[in-house]
């Protein structure tokens, strides 16, 4: 609602101002405290137009104005125009957020597809929490923007032809150890035995590499056995992403992008001329993609090789055939399979040998959740993109950075086993027990368990969210679980409180008149959710949801304290505070969502 009131308080300010209408538009925001319930800037940009001081814009352009509906009055304070919203505007608001409900804040449905591709963690490990982050970020990510309207596919890389894969598989042939346990957590600590091994013995290096090739000859019999492996690997990370409410829509093997994509598409590089082949040097016999632009001036080397000499292809040549696919720019398809059904309720499906056609892929916008370290590489696609002519896809090819993040003293390495008794899998565990002990001792049995598995899992995900993605994180426990505020916690008690007012009275009139301070700040707060999703969705950057749910839980904690319901002997009062409480519970439930935190209705 609060966009629609932007857009009408934008139009009236650019024809005062006689500027743009986006200009107007951004110079508008929602200030804190008694300085009004909308501010624009504007007088600074007609201040320097007309040769005035921004206080005497403001107050020409205060009194020129010609106010919208659901403007009581503009008034100048300083260099500002702040605008005072009619009681009729709260009115409406609370009225159309008890209608919309879940929906609230919802965007229309657009065209096209936005495929995000998250966490791509090699299959022969578990998950540590710097691959949290990055399913964390993917999974908050695809919820904001389906939300705001976009067609969204999770989307799931799995190397299975990656040397890890085959020191993996050679460890699980020839160490004559059997699976204990969680498969993907006694893979990755035999990879590390592996390694060792690998990194010391010539002739198991002979014998993994002669395993390697096996693999990528994807009818042979240790190919197919490998594969199983692999998907049994992935199955086992999976039940770690469920516990963080995290889901996909299909998987894509490595081994089958060799097979059904790859040669389409370095036909269609050559036939570009997007490549070459080297004939002397240092990568003779390599085909090469030159990237001359200027985004690449200065480096040393900038040149990229897709296909080595002895014709394997690099990492960066499967993920450029991959990228040509998600756009529908290659034209060969995968069979897919079922891979499993999710705990909500979905199917999750996988690129098989063996299967039926389905819609996955060709989309108009891509991106890639991946590391900071991987800048060059996602560089070198987007450059390849625009050598064969496809600028728009390259434009739409979307690198989603972020930084690393570990545990206080605790950095992480697959080949090194650092990771190991820092899993994500132990974090929750870690985390459910901490939690547990914050729960009060009449809450028993089930309830207990679903309020501490909520706790921590919101905790641990509120914690790896909070934080924009391009800054590092020192993971903290007495920050994540805490109920003072910057934290999963506090903004879960706030909504639990709302809910027991709730259950207890109902939502109330939507009514507003004679608002207490409190009451207009936290109305204020809801009236701006859709205006966040709507930057959230656009900046990529779920840490804005986060900020505004700590800012509505707060505002909400004081309205609670100020404005008191249940008691209040007014009866026309009672039930506005009833509808701005039911107005308020569903903005911190629809902000939770988005974050995949549980609104929990007890804590």
């Amino acid at each position: 609602m609060f966009l629609r009131l932007r857009a009408r308080l934008a139009k009236a300010l650019s024809d005062a101002a006689g500027c743009d209408v986006g200009q107007a538009e951004a110079s508008l925001a929602i200030p804190k405290g008694q300085f009004g319930d909308v501010a624009s800037s504007m007088a600074f940009h007609a201040a320097k137009k007309h040769g005035k001081s921004p206080a005497e814009e403001a107050r020409e352009l205060a009194g020129k104005i010609l106010l919208p509906d659901w403007v009581d009055y503009a008034k100048a304070d300083g260099p500002y125009v702040n605008f005072i919203l009619s009681d009729a505007f709260y009115s409406q608001l609370l009225a159309h957020v008890l209608n919309e409900k879940e929906r609230f804040g919802m965007g229309q449905k657009k065209q096209g597809k936005t495929i995000v591709e998250f966490p791509s963690v090699n299959p022969n490990k578990p998950w540590h929490i710097g691959h949290l982050r990055n399913a964390v970020l993917g999974d908050a990510v695809a919820r904001i923007l389906e939300f705001s309207g976009e067609n969204v596919e999770r989307i799931d890389y799995i190397d299975d032809l990656g040397l890890q894969v085959a020191q993996s598989f050679w460890g699980y042939l020839n160490l004559g150890k059997k699976p204990i346990g969680k498969l993907d957590l006694w893979l990755g600590e035999q990879y590390v035995e592996v390694s060792r091994r690998f990194e010391s013995d010539e002739n198991v290096q002979k014998q993994v590499r002669e395993l390697l090739k096996a693999i990528e000859h994807g009818e042979s019999k240790e190919a197919k056995e490998a594969r199983k492996l692999v998907e049994s690997c992935v199955a086992a990370q999976y039940e770690t992403a469920f516990k963080f409410g995290i889901y996909h829509d299909v998987l894509i093997f490595e081994s089958d992008i060799v097979r059904t994509i790859f040669q389409e598409g370095m036909e269609l590089l050559k036939a570009n001329n997007a490549i070459s082949k080297e004939t002397e040097g240092k990568n003779a016999g390599c085909w090469v993609a030159k990237l001359q632009s200027k985004e690449f001036s200065g480096m040393e080397s900038p040149d990229k090789i897709l296909i080595r000499s002895d014709g394997t292809a690099t990492y960066t040549g499967k993920d450029v055939i991959f990228q040509l696919w998600k756009f529908g720019i290659i034209k060969s398809e995968f069979a897919y399979s079922r891979f499993m059904h999710q705990p909500n309720g979905h199917d999750c499906y996988m690129s098989s040998h063996e299967g039926r056609k389905m819609g996955f892929g060709r989309a108009t916008r891509v991106i890639n959740v991946i590391g900071m370290e991987q800048a060059y590489p996602q560089k070198a696609i987007r450059e390849i993109l625009r050598l064969i002519g496809f600028a728009k896809e390259a434009e739409n090819s979307i690198h989603l950075s972020y930084e690393h993040v570990w545990l206080q003293d605790a950095k992480f390495s697959g080949r090194q086993g650092t990771w190991i008794g820092y899993t994500a899998d132990e974090l929750y565990s870690e985390g459910l027990v901490k939690a547990e002990s914050k729960i009060k001792e009449d809450v028993v049995g089930a309830e207990r368990g679903k309020i501490a598995t909520a706790v921590a899992s919101g905790g641990i995900r509120f914690a790896l969210l909070k934080t924009t993605p391009e800054k590092k994180i020192v993971f903290r426990w007495e920050e994540a679980l805490s109920l003072e505020g910057d934290s999963a916690p506090y903004v879960m008690y706030a909504h639990a409180r709302a809910h027991k007012i709730f259950s207890k009275a109902g939502e109330g009139k939507p009514s507003a008149k004679d608002l207490a301070l409190q009451e207009k700040e936290l109305l204020k707060k809801i009236m701006a959710f859709d205006l966040v999703v709507q930057d959230a969705a656009k900046q990529l950057r779920p840490h804005l949801l986060a900020d505004y749910s700590l800012e509505l839980a707060t505002a909400y904690n004081k309205f609670y304290n100020a404005c008191p319901i249940i008691g209040c002997q007014e009866e026309e009062k009672r039930q506005m505070r009833l509808a701005i409480n039911a107005a308020a519970l569903i903005a911190m439930r629809n902000a939770m969502g988005l974050l995949g935190i549980e609104a929990l209705e007890k804590m």
